[in-house]
């Protein structure tokens, strides 16, 4: 991974032979990202960083108060989750067939005492439905990379999608489930093309068009709306 690193300041570089300008963001994570053109030299990223300290600074403080302003959930009925992009409604039910956390006819049903630990049941569940989704579709995708992956493992990984090793096992988090489909496809796709490439420079960009001609996109859509889709 390309960084530029300026005080306490650490820069990711994501490098696009399409790309013709310059932009700097920060995700709602804190993470500070630089798109730039390919042949962008660093001497002039660099001094756009620096130029822009100050704004990034701005920006950080406004992020974090974001972060500390989201509603958190609250596990009675009515409350809604997401799964494969769409927000589906809990019923708390005191019911002999309800004995566990369950998605049934459109809903999500979990009894009383199921509550009471409420995120920590919704994980295990996300988590179990995220192993047999994405087992299933990198099955799909690693012939179009041309790779296949050492294993996969669903877990929290913080604030990434996902995760490969040098040795090309792959890690998703486990948010990933709440995603819609053709986003979780795609950030499959990139960490398979990751098994080729352990870095984000040109020519792992160059692969990832390839088999996800508009990860442009893609990556702007979970830039923008990602952090909704959370407990």
């Amino acid at each position: 991974m390309e960084k530029i690193e300026i005080n306490d300041l650490i820069i990711e570089v994501r490098r696009s032979s399409r790309r013709k300008t310059v932009e700097l963001s920060v995700d709602r994570d804190g993470c500070i990202l630089l798109y730039a053109p390919a042949s962008a030299d660093n001497s002039t990223l660099e001094s756009l960083v620096k130029e822009r300290r100050i704004w990034i600074y701005q920006k950080l403080g406004r992020k974090d108060e974001e972060l500390h302003l989201m509603p958190k959930k609250e596990y009675v009925s009515g409350e809604g989750f997401y799964y494969l992009g769409r927000k589906y409604r809990l019923k708390v039910l005191d019911d002999p067939w309800v004995m566990v956390l369950r998605f049934r006819n459109g809903r999500f049903v979990m009894p009383p005492s199921w509550a009471l630990r409420g995120k920590e049941n919704f994980i295990q569940w996300y988590t179990q439905r995220a192993t047999e989704w994405i087992s299933h579709r990198i099955g799909m995708h690693q012939a179009r990379v041309g790779v296949e992956p050492e294993s996969m493992g669903v877990q929290d990984l913080g604030f990434r999608w996902g995760s490969c090793t040098h040795k090309g096992k792959l890690f998703f988090h486990w948010r990933i489930i709440l995603l819609p489909p053709e986003r979780i496809d795609y950030l499959i796709l990139h960490e398979l093309v990751h098994i080729r490439e352990h870095n984000h420079s040109p020519a792992f960009y160059e692969h990832l068009r390839r088999v996800a001609p508009e990860y442009e996109v893609h990556e702007e859509w979970l830039r923008r709306n990602g952090d909704l889709y959370n407990l």
